[in-house]
């Protein structure tokens, strides 16, 4: 089957829907129970969870809950990654790889808090704002702490 068959296959209307939710902490002390709880009460089939830095550049659990909704998406089933808020997925440059994975895998977003609250199309200029947003707000916090260090320091 070549790719266009393929393509259009996933197109095709979807039987079922899976919810794969995702949670990080950006550290080991920090807690993800608030939004395992938010996933719990939206319903995921399953969560990928992991505690690792912002400044990560590889995120194990991510890859794999992508890699999943895929394959899930690719037998027929429509598929929406579900995470809390948009800051859990990164900063701009994985947010625009992590675009391009669920636009080609036609797999939803789902965000559950936050000025981007709801349904998105990977595709369309949601990731275009959140990837700015998402640098902008890292640049502005660790200028933050970097101010705060030298008082502090």
């Amino acid at each position: 089957m070549d790719q266009a068959a393929r393509v259009g296959e996933r197109r095709a209307k979807p039987v079922g829907h899976v919810c794969l939710g995702y949670a990080r902490a950006s550290t080991a002390r920090q807690s993800f129970d608030a939004q395992l709880d938010s996933l719990a009460e939206a319903r995921v089939t399953r969560v990928f969870s992991e505690k690792i830095s912002t400044r990560a550049t590889r995120r194990p659990e991510l890859e794999a809950a992508v890699k999943l909704a895929g394959e899930i998406r690719s037998s027929g089933v429509a598929v929406t990654l579900v995470v809390h808020e948009h800051k859990r997925l990164g900063r701009s440059i994985e947010l625009a790889m992590l675009a391009e994975e669920l636009k080609v895998s036609d797999v939803g977003l789902e965000f559950l808090t936050g000025e981007l609250k709801g349904s998105h199309d990977p595709s369309g200029i949601v990731f275009t704002v959140l990837a700015a947003m998402s640098e902008r707000e890292y640049i502005r916090d660790r200028t933050l702490e970097g101010h705060g260090r030298r008082r502090n320091g």
